[in-house]
């Protein structure tokens, strides 16, 4: 069986990506209430410098900064994460334009972050509109960038996806997604 991805794996369901993308923006209505069940949403990162993070989700990445403050020394950011009491946090929520608040940011000062192990235990996976020039300007920062993945799944999709790693060692996969010319055919 060929490598597709781990994207190209959500492609071979039965649904196009038209509904994909229609599901997405359904449920990031603030208005509305998910009754459908299980739903991931809004992956936190713990940074040291929001500055410089914020340099890389919203400047380079796109993310919309929607919100930001400074944490209460009662925050559940401090049992979620296991920082000590005397680290000062901020939370910064961003948005895309299909989604409310889909990653949070928290800095944390007064405490060294630990030094990323790999192998990586976890990726964020985000679609852009054009990979090669943002693989491009975040390599120009000097940030670590891993080889690029392409796979063609039906119904005549083209992936490309590759991946970097921020500047507090994050692993962050980005991909798009463009139209074929060329039928794919599956194999049985």
């Amino acid at each position: 069986m060929r490598d597709v991805g781990l994207l190209g794996l959500i492609c071979l369901e039965t649904l196009s990506m038209e509904q994909v993308m229609e599901i997405d923006r359904s449920s990031s209505n603030p208005q509305s209430v998910d009754e459908r069940g299980l739903h991931i949403k809004r992956p936190c990162l713990a940074v040291a410098d929001l500055e410089r993070s914020l340099a890389v989700y919203r400047d380079i990445l796109g993310f919309r900064l929607d919100y930001l403050s400074d944490a209460s020394p009662e925050s559940y950011l401090y049992s979620l994460f296991g920082f000590p009491k005397h680290a000062r946090l901020k939370f910064a929520a961003l948005s895309t334009e299909y989604e409310l608040r889909a990653l949070a940011l928290t800095e944390v000062k007064g405490v060294d972050l630990p030094p990323p192990t790999t192998p990586h235990r976890a990726a964020v996976v985000i679609q852009v509109r054009e990979l090669a020039p943002t693989i491009q300007t975040i390599q120009d920062l000097g940030l670590k960038v891993i080889e690029p993945n392409y796979f063609q799944v039906p119904p005549n999709l083209l992936f490309t996806e590759q991946a970097f790693c921020d500047r507090d060692g994050h692993l962050i996969m980005l991909y798009d997604v463009k139209q074929s010319t060329t039928e794919t055919k599956v194999e049985a």
